[in-house]
């Protein structure tokens, strides 16, 4: 890609910032610092312009934009997370060669974006188990905790991890590193899946209605349904749902223990920086191009 130097700087820098202000400003990113990360991004992918990467990077940008924001007013996403996917997205829409270490590896199998989304969420996932293990002790030691259904999304988890280890154990193009990988995957699944309640629920802060700001994600189904229906109570908190949970002469739940997401994007951008596609990375695959 044309200026690859100044794209990644572009990219490690704007993101670098927001992980800053995710971490120290009580996950508060700067409305202006996502709106300038954009427009930077925009600004040098049409000054790099490259025939097939900048309208691809534009589109692809533009689309995941959308798509987080979709996520984000449904309360189940950050709202600083969307821009700055999009605007690595526009900055970086092929996997960057100048900083990887193993050129032989390079396969152009996904946008460049996913390989950062797949080792941000592998991250967050480590992050999220560390933070939540005495969560789970604690359900382990009450009887009725975990529900039926949970048992039985566990075992479809194993059962298909069991399968594709028996399918890739067949095939000469992954190395057994790869079913370790995924078995770690199933295990941190099986995890989230036993002790989902246990951990939604050590995130969760009662407050009084005061206390709650905008932007703030709360948990409806913790609530009584018949003031959840009368005051139309969404999961994300915007300006006129403020204004109506103050009507609420209760405490409200509310996500106040979010892990921050955006550290680990830029772990996510360092490390496909460096190897790539990380499942291919951690399979061994090469290409057969050999470039």
């Amino acid at each position: 890609m044309p200026l690859e130097w100044l794209r990644i700087a572009v990219a490690v820098i704007g993101v670098g910032l927001a992980a800053y202000y995710d971490i120290f400003n009580n996950k508060n990113v700067p409305e202006r610092l996502l709106q300038g990360f954009l427009v930077a991004a925009v600004a040098v992918s049409i000054i790099a312009y490259d025939p097939v990467a900048t309208p691809y990077g534009l589109a692809a940008g533009a689309l995941l934009y959308i798509a987080n924001w979709i996520v984000y007013k449904a309360g189940y996403l950050g709202g600083a997370d969307g821009p700055i996917l999009a605007a690595i997205a526009v900055l970086l829409p092929a996997q960057p060669l100048m900083f990887l270490l193993d050129q032989s590896s390079y396969i152009l199998t996904f946008p460049f974006v996913i390989h950062v989304l797949t080792v941000a969420f592998f991250t967050f996932m480590v992050h999220m188990l560390l933070r939540t293990i005495p969560s789970a002790l604690k359900a382990v030691r009450t009887p009725g905790s975990i529900a039926a259904q949970q048992w039985i999304g566990a075992f479809l988890i194993l059962i298909a991890y069991g399968f594709l280890s028996f399918t890739i154990a067949s095939s000469p193009l992954l190395s057994t590193s790869y079913i370790i990988f995924l078995a770690f995957l199933s295990a941190v699944s099986v995890y989230f899946v036993l002790f989902r309640q246990a951990i939604n629920d050590s995130m969760l802060e009662w407050v009084v209605p005061k206390k709650v700001e905008v932007e703030d994600i709360i948990a409806p189904e913790k609530m009584d349904a018949a003031e959840v229906k009368k005051y139309s109570i969404g999961r994300l908190v915007d300006a006129e749902e403020w204004k109506r949970l103050q009507r609420i002469k209760g405490k409200v739940p509310v996500y106040k223990h979010l892990l921050p997401f955006v550290p680990h994007i830029l772990i996510g951008l360092v490390v496909s920086l460096l190897l790539g596609n990380i499942l291919l990375a951690v399979s061994g695959f090469s290409s057969p191009l050999g470039y």
